[in-house]
């Protein structure tokens, strides 16, 4: 654990300390913000969110004096939301407090960085954690023949380095969420490629394991499920976190053992829970259906939004999203799409005037069919998210916050002159609606 010493808080504890920090880390929370935060009724460790998930059937037309249809009744299932833990923890020396209190403020002010700042990792972890939660770290989508490096659209940072020991996974079909264990539960690992946006899948002993994605329906692609967070310290069951937007739209949580993946308790792949499935697709698509799927990111084109836009309506009966997010990057795709070349070679744009000679479009109020765009850093890259933003609860007990159960936010170390304190959040992000949600995956994008 960090400790805050003299030497570690100096620069914050001058005689003269001139106005507020000036805060060099990126504080960026978007998604964390956007959903929806609201207390549950919770037993234990769970909260059961029902959802309806077909409808009464016994409508029909019937003869003069026949008998009625048979009686029949709504259809339900249950989200079962278990609670996840968040924490976050500082500790400051007593020689730092009382060399803090001989100037004016200075204790204050440095302990109220070290608070805010401990508060402000935890809200940055939940902010990662609403795309990769519960380990769902992102999706492949080669479907033109078997094998063991694909590209990924997703988080890549989550895995591995090439070198690195691969971590145990799972795939999930996003056509018919099926599950894919190559070699049986716990056999198929994934890690970085040494192919730039890419993966590799292997066994245990990091030999090539080729992966199958030739029955996938065109368009169809596969969540990748790890099993532990690689990049934590020590590693942990990715089964502790909270979940994210790939895995409540696309996976879920990993059962190795028994080479399942759930969604809240909803093994997706039973035909009657069709309804709690999103609509994930690849960019290489069923628009040009010569092409099975090639495995190579492609360009976007909004022909390819708006298919996705309309497979999403089809199966949330005319609901459409209202939010669309992706990464910073994907910005340079998009922005491409709204101009043409002139046939002086002058890139103009189709949408604003460039009498003033700015070449660019205003970042702030991108959109597609009147859906903004909003950009995260936490988002992976090589996809665009569709969202229903009133289908997102983040389901708390409590909120985020400094423990004070005894009245005191700060404690003594056993043993040590030093006091620390802690921040937690105990929580889970559940979308209510995934047939109101999508994922287009497989775009090109710089670097790649």
């Amino acid at each position: 654990m960090a400790v805050s010493t003299l030497t570690s808080l100096d620069k914050i504890l001058k005689d003269f300390y001139q106005g507020p920090i000036r805060d060099q880390l990126n504080n960026e929370m978007l998604v964390f913000e956007l959903f929806n935060k609201k207390k549950v009724s919770w037993t234990g460790r769970k909260a059961i969110m029902p959802v309806r998930i077909g409808r009464n059937e016994s409508a029909g037309f019937r003869a003069e004096d026949n008998d009625l249809p048979t009686a029949d009744r709504q259809k339900y299932a249950d989200l079962t939301i278990q609670a996840k833990y968040l924490y976050g923890r500082m500790d400051i020396t007593g020689p730092t407090i009382e060399q803090a209190k001989a100037n004016a403020g200075a204790f204050v002010n440095a302990l109220q960085s070290e608070l805010d700042g401990a508060i402000e990792s935890v809200k940055n972890q939940g902010d990662a954690s609403c795309f990769i939660g519960g380990g769902n770290v992102g999706f492949v989508f080669d479907r033109s023949a078997a094998a063991a490096t694909m590209p990924l659209s997703g988080n890549l940072e989550g895995l591995p380095l090439a070198a690195a020991t691969p971590v145990p996974c799972i795939l999930v079909r996003t056509d018919t969420y099926e599950e894919i264990t190559t070699g049986g539960a716990g056999a198929l690992h994934v890690r970085q490629s040494v192919t730039p946006g890419a993966v590799d899948f292997t066994t245990a002993a990091a030999a090539p394991n080729t992966v199958d994605l030739t029955g996938l329906a065109k368009g169809a692609a596969a969540t990748v499920v790890v099993a532990t967070d690689p990049l934590s310290t020590p590693a942990y069951v990715t089964t502790d976190e909270a979940m994210g937007i790939y895995g409540n739209l696309g996976g879920g949580y990993i059962d190795l053992a028994g080479g399942t993946v759930s969604f809240h308790g909803n093994l997706r792949d039973t035909a009657s829970l069709e309804p709690l499935r999103s609509t994930i697709e690849s960019v290489e698509n069923t628009i040009a259906s010569s092409n099975p799927g090639a495995g190579a990111v492609t360009a976007l084109a909004t022909k390819r939004m708006q298919a996705m836009l309309d497979s999403i309506a089809l199966k949330a009966g005319g609901s459409a999203p209202d939010c669309m997010i992706a990464n910073h990057i994907f910005r340079q795709e998009y922005t491409a799409l709204m101009s043409f070349t002139s046939v002086t070679d002058n890139a103009t744009s189709l949408s604003k005037s460039v009498d003033g000679g700015d070449a660019g479009f205003n970042m702030g109020s991108l959109s597609f069919n009147g859906i903004p765009l909003k950009v995260a850093r936490h988002c992976g890259k090589g996809l665009l998210i569709f969202l229903s933003l009133k289908s997102w609860s983040i389901a708390q007990i409590t909120e985020i916050g400094l423990a004070d159960l005894d009245g005191s936010v700060l404690s003594r170390v056993a043993n040590r002159d030093a006091y620390e304190a802690f921040v937690r959040y105990y929580y889970n992000v559940v979308c209510e609606r995934p047939n109101r949600n999508g994922i287009l995956v497989g775009i090109s994008y710089a670097g790649v």
